[in-house]
This record gives C-alpha cells, structure tokens and sequence, in this order.
C-alpha cells in the first residue's frame, strides 16, 4: 500500500472516491449482485432469512432491489452465533481462511464476533487510509493507541491499520500499562496524534496537569484522531484550546467496518469513505420505511458490505440516528457527510417527546465552564418511556461558588433545555469531580432501578 504522496492530494484512493456516481453505482450494483449470490450460497442465515421474505439471490441484480432484502440486526447475529458456534451462520468463508477475529465489546450483551479475511483485512486497511487522509493524517505521523488490544476495533485493527498507511503506532493499552506509563511514553516518543474518545480529553488534561505539572498544549500533540463519540462544536473548541490541535471526528463500527467516515478540514459533517465496499441507507427508525438521502435528511443509518468475504451483513441496523448533507462541501469532495444525533435505543420518550440523551449533553456542555460537561440521566425504573420530569444529575464548574450562583445555573439550564430540546427537567447540581470519568464511551444514564434500592 506504498504510495508517493503530496499534501494537495484530495483523495487517498482516488480511483473509487472521485469515481463518477454513475459508474461507482453500476460498481456497486454488480457488487451487490455477487453478494447476494455469494450469501446464498455459502450462508445458511442468509439463506433462511431471504427465504422468509420470498427473495433469491437472482432477482437482486442492482442497488435499486436492496429495499427488497431483509434487514439485520446484532441480536440475530448474537443469536446465530449462541447457536451455531464459533462465527455463526453468517459465515461465507472457509474458517481456514479467516485471519482475524475482532468484535464488540459485549458491554450490553453477549460479544458479537467480526471474522476478517486476508482481502478483508485489506478492505479494512484502506478504509482506514480513506478517512484517515480526509481526517488530516499522514504518513510519517506518530500515535499511541491507548485503547484495549481485545476484541474491540479500535486496539488491533486501528493500530494495523495505520502502521499500513505509514503512520507510526506505539501500542499501549491503557487497562494494562496504566496511566504513569502511558505518560512516560507520551514524554519520551511525543506522538503528534492525539488518539482518544472526546470524553476522554477531558480525562487525561486533569492527570496531566497533576502528574506532569504542564498544560496538554505543552505536548507534543498536534492533530485529534477522536472517535466512539459525537463531538460537538463546544467540545471541540475546548479540546483545539487546551491540547493545541486541530480535532477532527472519525467513526466506524465493528460490526460493519472500523472506519467509514471522518471530518475534513471544513468539520462539517464525517465524509463517508465506503465506496464500493459498504453501501448505506436512510430508513425511519420506527417503521423501517426507507428515507431518500437528501441534503438535511434524518434517520436511522444503515449498511450493507458489498466487500467483505468472512461475515458479510446486509441491510446491517445501526441504530445510529443521523443527519446526512449531500451538498458539496467546501473541501470539493462530494461524498454525502453525516452527523451523529443519538442512538434510536438510547432514546428516550418524556412526557412524549423524543429525547436523546446526546442532545441534554450538547446543552449541558454548552455552558463549560460554568459546567464540568459531566452530566447523568437519572432513570427510576427500566423502559424508554418517561412518565414524570426527567431528572439530571449535573457537575457545576470548578469556579462556581455559593448556593445563589450554583442555583442560578441551574435554573439557567432547565431554561435552555426547555427552550433548546422542548422538556423541562428536575436538575440536581453536584460537585465537580463527582461522577465517574470514563476512558472509552461516554455514560449518560444512572440507572437507579438496578442499585438495590
């Protein structure tokens, strides 16, 4: 995957991301076309699932027949793989030829394991240089890859992956080495990439001022390779101040791919890398129902791998509610651009309206630093329906003194949201410090139904 480079190089790979849409949709179609036949014939899963809907591999012959094929869902995957044993019944390859196995995590059920091929792992390897590029990073950068070298995407493959495209990784996770050691290879190696989740940044600037005795800015970071969260403008203008670099947002999920978007320059959406290798949909997240992909579309984004040998997934839920751009953007590339809202099955429905929890903490860091950013939904009883005022848990800032000013806040905060998100919630104002910091995701809910009360 050697290239010669230049920095006015728009694209990584220019063949498939610049390629005329009409071409790149016949590609696509053939793609799709094989893939149908390929699941049917070597996947049991899929066989059953097209014979429940009345669908053969033939009568898939473009893109525009996708609709016609059923979706698919992690539990099913779960599930297949509970039952059948090792990778499931999705399973299209000779095990013998399955060279890596990653997958989720498993923190909210049963690990849903991903096989990668030889091809896949090269698939995998270039849509990571795809977004990487467009993500502002290089050949001849350096990172540490803090995350956990377990089954989760961003350990393993991320670090391959970049080592692929030229990019110098220096694995050390951080469940394992621990934080001291983590910054004593920060100091000794100074990588320019910040590699981390957004909740994190926030983290580490505290260790750092108390263990290092500098401010983050003083490091020798430069660029914000920052994913497994949103990142919202208010955050980001206060990562970009206190680490010194430009903060950009990546993102890709196990179960599809590790990488299929990121921010360009403009930071106006994540530019979708998947051409010819994943194709993505715009379905309601209630009813299914497909949505065209216009510019300011909202919905529930969803994939199919048209590249991939070992577990394919076709018409894959999500569960990512986004906002898609198809205008050009300003950096000239013309792939559609997203924008996380939230999770469908993070949602909440108070007093009937929708609420995403991503959204209550858009606000609550909006008013940084009179806030920590730290916030908590407080959920009484399990369920998405909430019958009574949703109650919040918020850390008030570091420099917020006195009960009158801490109540004013609050009272300032129940405003916005009311105005900003259509509810009003019951705030709780605590210290700053008191919630729990999270390395990886960020958390959004107390659960106080399963602490025994």
């Amino acid at each position: 995957m050697a290239r010669a480079m230049t920095e006015e190089r728009k694209y990584w790979n220019a063949e498939i991301e610049g390629m005329d849409p009409g071409e790149l949709r016949r590609l696509e179609s053939r793609k799709l076309a094989d893939l149908a036949a390929y699941v049917e014939a070597n996947s049991p899963f899929y066989r059953h699932k097209f014979g429940r809907v009345g669908v053969k591999a033939g009568d898939i012959r473009s893109l525009d027949d996708l609709e016609r094929l059923p979706f698919t869902t992690k539990d099913e995957l779960r599930e297949t793989q509970e039952k059948d044993g090792g990778l499931g019944g999705h399973l299209c390859a000779p095990r013998n030829k399955v060279v890596r196995v990653q997958g989720t995590s498993g923190s909210t059920g049963r690990p849903l394991y991903v096989g990668l091929t030889a091809h896949d792992t090269e698939v995998w390897a270039d849509l990571f240089a795809r977004h990487a590029w467009i993500g502002g990073l290089r050949p001849g950068d350096s990172m540490i890859n803090p995350a956990n070298f377990t089954l989760f995407v961003g350990g393993l493959s991320e670090a391959v992956s970049a080592e692929r495209m030229g990019i110098t990784v220096t694995p050390v996770p951080l469940v394992s080495a621990g934080i001291a050691k983590l910054l004593q290879v920060i100091t000794d190696l100074e990588p320019n990439i910040l590699f981390a989740t957004p909740s994190a940044t926030w983290l580490l600037e505290d260790v750092i001022r108390s263990q290092l005795g500098c401010e983050p800015h003083e490091l020798s970071f430069r660029k914000g390779f920052l994913a497994g969260e949103p990142l919202v403008d208010k955050d980001r203008a206060h990562i970009e101040e206190t680490w010194g670099i430009d903060a950009r947002n990546f993102y890709g999920l196990a179960d599809v791919a590790a990488d299929l978007a990121s921010e360009c320059e403009a930071k106006d959406g994540m530019h979708f890398v998947g051409q010819g290798c994943v194709v993505a949909e715009l379905i309601d997240p209630d009813t299914g129902e497909s949505r065209e992909m216009t510019d300011g579309a909202t919905g529930e984004i969803i994939y199919t791998t048209i590249d991939r040998e070992a577990t394919p997934v076709i018409r894959y839920r999500t569960r990512d509610v986004v906002r898609v751009r198809t205008e050009p953007c300003r950096c000239g590339r013309s792939s559609f651009r997203l924008h996380i809202i939230g999770r469908s099955d993070d949602m909440l429905k108070v007093k009937g309206v929708n609420v995403f929890p991503s959204a209550v903490k858009d606000v609550v860091s909006s008013f940084i630093p009179r806030t920590t950013g730290e916030m908590r939904i407080v959920l009484e009883q399990p369920g998405h329906i909430v019958g009574t005022n949703l109650r919040l848990k918020v850390e008030y800032g570091y420099d917020i003194k006195g009960e009158d000013r801490i109540a004013a806040l609050r009272d300032e905060l129940e405003q916005a949201i009311k105005q900003q998100l259509a509810f009003r919630p019951v705030i709780e104002m605590i210290p700053p410090g008191t919630l729990p910091r999270s390395t990886y995701k960020v958390e959004y809910f107390e659960h106080r139904f399963t602490q025994g009360r």
